[in-house]
């Protein structure tokens, strides 16, 4: 694979690809996201991150040795595997959010990891996260969020509902009570005992409280139809 470098990345790639004719947009566009994220986090890594640019899901299990086809994903402490072609470019906060946030801790919940990922990445196919709450909340497809924190309830359910549900929350925690409080937490190991000590409540109190919050929103009848195309063209609905 060829090399193009950049102050904190070094990008792999292949001749001949979508991702050789952008590299230097995606090298802009990545360090764009790196210096936000690490001046919410407060966390600089002190070596450039290894970002390796696939042109299809089976590439990426290929180079990263599993030969499980994915469209991304973050391999701590330095590695990155993304898909980037003509129809499909995985880049952006989420996986970078992984790899950085590693310097702080790898908390015991994947749905404190994810939330925090998708706290930067804002919105679920386009769509805003805290919408997607409010549309699972109507629609009766809501998980509350202390559910969420046992990795096997998370990772039995669709991402779709996941993912920008972890994300709302994590936004609201950070707003509600300031990003130091939120990084205390992520610096502990066991997210049920954590949340308590830092916020003072149990998971459910802080999820009924979220959950609270999330009835506050209502969606565009417009957005909502979209939505539900979205999920009907995945078949969950």
């Amino acid at each position: 694979m060829q090399q193009y470098m950049s102050e904190h990345y070094i990008f792999h790639y292949s001749p001949g690809t979508k991702a050789e004719e952008d590299v230097e947009s995606i090298a802009a566009h990545q360090e764009a996201c790196y210096t936000y994220i690490t001046s919410v986090l407060g966390v600089n890594p002190d070596y450039k991150i290894q970002y390796f640019l696939c042109d299809s899901p089976g590439e990426v299990g290929r180079i990263y040795g599993d030969n499980e086809p994915c469209s991304g994903f973050a391999s701590p402490p330095d590695k990155i595997y993304a898909v980037y072609n003509a129809e499909l470019q995985c880049i952006g906060f989420h996986e970078d959010v992984h790899i950085i946030s590693h310097l702080i801790n790898r908390p015991d919940s994947a749905a404190i990891r994810e939330g925090l990922a998708m706290y930067f990445d804002r919105k679920w196919w386009g769509i805003h996260n805290i919408d997607w709450c409010a549309y699972y909340l109507k629609s009766g497809h809501y998980i509350p969020v202390d559910e969420l924190l046992d990795d096997e309830i998370f990772f039995s359910e669709d991402c779709s509902i996941t993912y920008p549900t972890a994300g709302a929350f994590t936004d609201w925690l950070i707003m509600s009570y300031g990003i130091e409080r939120y990084l205390s937490m992520y610096r502990q190991h066991d997210m049920n005992v954590a949340i308590l000590n830092v916020y003072g409540a149990t998971p459910k109190e802080m999820a009924h409280l979220f959950k609270e919050y999330v009835e506050l929103f209502r969606v565009d009848g417009t957005i909502e139809n979209r939505m539900h195309e979205l999920l009907s063209e995945c078949g969950l609905v």
